[in-house]
């Protein structure tokens, strides 16, 4: 009987599932979660959520050449008795199960990030370190979630010496699951904050959340912990095992001194740790991008790489698209593109980055921030006052919230002629490219839901 790589049986078994037709002995190319880029051999998992149904697309499955099908229900139109159909209680437990399984088989060092913001720019900093001496698997952009992570760790194989993961949630069991499935041996706790207030309710929901984190790792892991962060330092003490520090405020093992954010865009600063001193300049704005190079440098010293590695790591290092991510515009007009995402955190950082790139005028083009449920007023309230403390000199908003955004730069102090609420992303373009003049500094941000690369896009092509 085959006994190699996502064999019928060996699958079966690892989902916990039942063989209910087809050929035990047969070998699937791959694990597929989406009928539309699977190819011919992978095995179809039909996953549910709250919009779709993966078994409405089994057909199209098969039609596109699919091995086989993982289903929790029976599923109409198979015709084939000789075709591989393996039936599970709960198609998504049955994907991490498969990818826990996969896991045990591929014992090599694994580093979980977990925070309210930096995870995919710390992940990717890491891995670029770590690639200088090994073979580094990790989650592409940002599929750290139940369905993400799993498929990502189904990407392992025996040229894998490493893997780096980040754990993405809005509710709580999701980290614990995730860890569950990823058994991480050391983790990257990079901050909390409000994020996700509408599942979590509270910053307290949130510290929780992230604490499942520790449920998982392995018995002689590491955590390696923000200490400047009073929610992560909460965590750190739930921790009875060994811990590796980095902070800017507090003493750590990993500290940095004499930052500086220039108006060339760039991070300067000094990198202090273990086995000595580096001067190191970032091709990434923002003192909060420092924590995310300690953070990957403490992580990349724990698998053995030297400071020298470490430094031409970091300085090699090119920032993910739209995470703080530097435009160059004709008339010397600079975007700052950070339209990943947003929460009141990153909005505070890219904001406070804004004030001390800018050569000239300042420009703050900000969408909603999403999923902060009760919180979401008085959050918004409270972002337009900080637009206003760092002397923000224009102020364009767009979404639901947008007025109070606006209501809240006025009630601070902003001129009413330099804060507006727009309707639509398209009325925002036309505004902003109305706007602009030369030497402007534009940061342009908010929640994915919000879609504001669109404007960076306008920009582009009118510019």
């Amino acid at each position: 009987m085959n006994t190699g790589p996502f064999v019928a049986h060996i699958v079966a078994k690892a989902m916990g599932g039942v063989m209910v037709q087809g050929d035990p002995d047969t070998a699937f190319t791959g694990i597929s979660t989406d009928s539309r880029t699977l190819t011919p051999g992978e095995l179809f998992v039909a996953l549910r959520g709250e919009t779709f149904d993966g078994h409405h697309f089994v057909e199209e499955a098969l039609r596109r050449g699919a091995g086989g099908v993982v289903v929790h229900r029976d599923t109409p139109g198979m015709g084939n008795e000789e075709f591989p159909m393996i039936m599970v209680h709960d198609t998504l437990m049955a994907l991490g199960d498969l990818a826990l399984f996969w896991r045990s088989t591929h014992p090599v060092p694994l580093i979980a990030v977990v925070g309210s913001n930096g995870k995919t720019t710390t992940k990717e900093m890491t891995a670029t370190i770590l690639g200088r001496s090994y073979a580094v698997l990790k989650n592409p952009g940002t599929l750290n979630n139940l369905i993400g992570l799993p498929l990502s760790l189904l990407q392992m194989n025996s040229r894998h010496q490493v893997a780096i993961l980040e754990l993405g949630m809005n509710q709580r069991g999701e980290i614990r699951r995730l860890a569950q499935i990823a058994r991480p041996d050391l983790t990257i706790l990079t901050n909390v904050n409000k994020a996700h207030l509408e599942g979590l309710e509270s910053l307290r929901g949130v510290m929780e959340a992230k604490a499942e984190v520790l449920e998982g790792m392995t018995r002689d892991g590491r955590l390696i912990f923000n200490a400047d962060d009073p929610g992560v330092r909460w965590i750190r003490k739930r921790y009875r095992g060994k811990t590796v520090s980095f902070a800017l405020s507090s003493e750590a093992d990993w500290t940095a001194t004499d930052i500086r954010v220039g108006t060339n865009c760039e991070t300067q600063f000094r990198l202090e740790g273990p086995t000595g001193v580096r001067a190191i300049t970032l091709r990434l704005i923002g003192e909060h991008q420092v924590y995310n190079a300690l953070a990957a440098a403490a992580t990349a010293h724990l698998l053995g790489m030297e400071m020298a590695a470490i430094a031409d790591g970091l300085e090699a290092f090119e920032p993910p698209p739209m995470r703080m991510e530097v435009v160059r515009l004709k008339d010397e007009i600079t975007v700052i593109h950070d339209a990943y995402n947003a929460n009141p955190q990153s909005m505070h950082y890219a904001l406070k980055t804004l004030a001390q790139v800018a050569r000239d005028r300042t420009v703050a083009v900000l969408g909603d921030m999403a999923e902060l449920g009760d919180h979401a007023v008085d959050a918004h309230l409270a972002l337009g006052k900080e637009a206003h403390h760092w002397g923000i000199n224009l102020l364009f908003c767009v979404g639901t919230f947008a007025p109070y955004v606006v209501q809240g730069a006025i009630e601070a102090g902003m001129h009413p002629t330099t804060a507006a609420a727009v309707e639509s992303r398209e009325e925002l373009s036309q505004r902003l490219i109305q706007s602009v003049r030369t030497k402007d500094c534009i940061l342009i941000k908010g929640s994915r839901v919000m879609k504001m690369e669109a404007v960076v896009g306008a920009l582009r092509e009118a510019l």
